[in-house]
């Protein structure tokens, strides 16, 4: 027998052995080191829960995302186990075990008991790249550590707030959109940035409208047509996390090839955006990253583009 088939066979015993030995969620989670998690799971009362016939897709933050939690939300945590277990099964969806060749871009999960979702992204995919995952912009940085019960995927962060309002709703709450919440009403684009999406804006702050001299804005926004066209400039339609931002050029809902737009990214975590209309280049910087609604991410820009 040949030395190449003798090889083969053990590599497909391992194999067949490594799966036929496979632990349940929470063995495996123990194997792979995400110590934190299992704590957390049996102090929720889960570890039961997880050891079942599933299957689970399980979207494990390993030790160290746990530790970049802020003190007292991890006390708050601990201390609270109706709310750890909400955040603990905002990490797990019941009833499948995904695989990541399954994953596709702009894909959501619906998580009906926390009344939110994940919204889930593959960025620089390519022929040559399978690109990398994220889950509401945090990166997944281990694929398909198989259970008997399901899979694993290891977190480099824990998944935490739940988004649980539309990008209109987020901007009408927040003080530093104001103008913007007024420029988007006037327009009639708050139903639009209501909808499904997922949708990315970079979206100005008051500061951003307020370096645009006061004839040329009230002309703006007293002008329907041309109001939406550059609000829409500053629309994607799917969700550019922070993570997936790179060099690149990005068509967006102005729909019009002048309409694209170009993103930046510079050491110091420092991320521009760019337009390019009629032969005037506009810069902006982003000041807030991945603010994220249940339609998308919003991304706080310092000018208007």
């Amino acid at each position: 027998e040949s030395l190449a088939n003798t090889i083969m066979k053990i590599v497909v015993f391992t194999y067949l052995l490594s799966t036929a030995l496979a632990g349940n969620i929470v063995e495996e989670l123990t194997a792979a080191g995400a110590t934190t998690l299992v704590d957390l799971v049996v102090k929720a009362g889960l570890a039961e829960t997880l050891a079942g016939p599933g299957p689970f897709t399980v979207v494990a933050p390993d030790n160290e995302a746990f530790a970049k939690l802020p003190a007292d939300l991890l006390a708050t945590l601990s201390g609270d186990v109706e709310l750890l277990k909400k955040v603990l099964l905002f990490h797990v969806v019941p009833g499948m075990a995904v695989m990541r060749k399954d994953i596709g871009n702009n894909m959501i999960v619906p998580f009906p008991q926390q009344e939110s979702l994940h919204i889930v992204n593959v960025y620089l995919k390519s022929k040559f790249y399978d690109g990398f995952v994220t889950v509401n912009g945090k990166l997944m940085k281990k694929y398909d550590i198989t259970a008997d019960n399901g899979v694993i995927h290891i977190l480099s962060d824990v998944v935490y707030p739940f988004p649980s309002a539309t990008i209109t709703e987020l901007v009408a709450g927040d003080e530093r959109f104001s103008t913007l919440l007024a420029a988007v009403s006037a327009a009639g684009l708050a139903d639009t940035l209501a909808s499904e999406g997922p949708f990315t804006v970079f979206a100005p702050t008051n500061e951003a409208f307020a370096k645009i001299p006061k004839d040329a804005l009230d002309g703006l926004l007293a002008d329907t047509e041309a109001l939406k066209k550059v609000l829409l400039r500053h629309v994607l339609p799917t969700a550019l996390f922070k993570k997936g931002i790179s060099w690149d050029t990005h068509s967006t809902a102005g729909g019009e090839e002048e309409d694209m737009i170009a993103t930046q990214v510079f050491k110091g975590d420092v991320i521009k955006v760019v337009s390019s209309v009629g032969g005037t280049r506009k810069g902006a910087r982003v000041v807030a990253a991945d603010i994220i609604a249940t339609n998308g991410v919003i991304h706080a820009i310092d000018t208007v583009i």
